[in-house]
């Protein structure tokens, strides 16, 4: 099953600037969809990555998915 958090965390953002919602308002709400799913990444890391994906989706490219999949395993 694949996580969803991507596309609800750039839906959340959508829908608040469409409503008229000014962007930091939609970027923070869109941070806490991206928190929802994973409350155990850092603070810092969840700003940057949602940050990441807005810009992808804006510049029309694949937002992808979680960046820490690709980090290798440090335990």
């Amino acid at each position: 099953m694949s996580c969803q958090c991507c596309a609800a965390t750039l839906r959340a953002y959508r829908a608040l600037r469409k409503l008229g919602q000014r962007e930091d308002h939609a970027y923070d709400a869109a941070v806490q969809v991206f928190w929802y799913f994973h409350p155990e990444r850092p603070r810092v890391d969840a700003y940057q990555i949602v940050a990441d994906w807005l810009d992808r989706y804006e510049a029309g490219t694949d937002p992808g998915g979680h960046p820490w999949e690709a980090e290798p395993d440090t335990q």
